[in-house]
């Protein structure tokens, strides 16, 4: 596909003389006489023909000026290539290319570029400015460092990771900025417990809806691969979790009539974080924070979801008394 060229000559004689006698009245009111006899208007006639034959020959650029400036975009060393086309297309490609690091999106897109001498590549990045996320120390204490860059990467396996950080630390550090400190590092990993009620419709499959249940959760809040959600890339980055959208996504799940009680909680050592919870007015947590650096580690298991069945009849008998 070659790169389309702009075309410098879209103006004819006839608009060039048009756009000049338009503009008689706002330069010089005091002009009224504009018959083609008139010397201004022939002045103004020649002046466009000029300018029609200048832009026409702008236009057309010979091969020999085109191979030139590409020889200075590329070097004194290029010997051009027969397709001309070809060449631009490679010329304009090259130039895109990012010589240096600089923005944190240049950071990200490196990262995900980067292929180990074993072929191994990382599938997210994220970069946040004015980090270091290498001092294991409290959020205050890390919340501001003038200078520094940390990029967190997701690992797709466990194997040899700090062979695959440090390599791609290595390569980003060839490209940085002289002043930037560098700190590539993985993702803190929030643990959550998940508790809920489901309330079965008639005829649904404890045992499926169950099983459902446990992938869809792991989907939703997994770090790669996350299926339908988040486009497949996985949880995103520092995004809180609300109750609200646990009662969305297990209302979804195919056999489920409704949900009750539906809760979030820390767990492990993150229990004394209670800074965490988001609270309502009735003191009730409706949500958990998380930091940019950060992404979520569910804890859920078959006894995670209580599933409540009901017969045709108590269903029926519950709906009156509800009424």
């Amino acid at each position: 596909m070659s790169l389309p060229l702009p075309n410098l000559d879209d103006r004819t004689y006839a608009d060039l003389v048009e756009e000049a006698r338009s503009l008689i009245p706002i330069e010089y009111p005091e002009w009224t006489n504009h018959n083609p006899s008139d010397t201004g208007i022939i002045l103004i006639e020649l002046l466009a023909w000029l300018t029609e034959m200048v832009l026409y020959r702008v236009n057309q650029v010979p091969d020999k000026n085109e191979k030139t400036f590409l020889k200075l975009l590329n070097g004194p060393e290029w010997k051009g290539e027969e397709d001309l086309q070809a060449a631009k297309r490679e010329t304009v490609l090259e130039l895109r290319k990012g010589y240096r690091v600089v923005s944190c999106e240049d950071f990200e897109q490196r990262a995900l570029e980067w292929k180990s001498t074993e072929g191994y590549q990382f599938k997210r990045s994220h970069c946040i400015p004015e980090r270091n996320l290498d001092q294991k120390e409290s959020t205050a204490k890390k919340l501001h460092a003038p200078g520094h860059i940390s990029l967190v990467v997701v690992p797709e396996t466990s194997e040899d990771k700090s062979n695959v950080m440090q390599g791609l630390r290595n390569e980003l550090d060839k490209w940085r900025l002289l002043t930037t400190r560098l700190h590539v590092v993985e993702p803190d990993y929030l643990p959550l417990k998940i508790t809920a009620k489901l309330y079965l419709e008639d005829g649904a499959k404890p045992k499926t809806v169950r099983d459902d249940t446990l992938k869809e959760v792991k989907d939703f809040f997994a770090p790669l691969k996350s299926g339908k959600y988040w486009d497949g890339k996985g949880w995103p980055f520092g995004q809180n979790v609300y109750v609200s959208e646990l009662y969305q996504l297990l209302d979804r799940i195919p056999g489920v009539d409704y949900v009750e009680e539906v809760s979030v909680n820390l767990s492990g050592a993150a229990t004394a974080e209670q800074s965490r919870l988001l609270k309502e007015v009735d003191n009730d947590p409706i949500g958990i924070t998380l930091d940019h650096h950060e992404l979520v580690r569910v804890e859920v298991d078959e006894n995670s979801f209580k599933i409540m069945e009901r017969s045709g009849e108590q269903w029926r008998q519950t709906t009156q008394q509800a009424e």
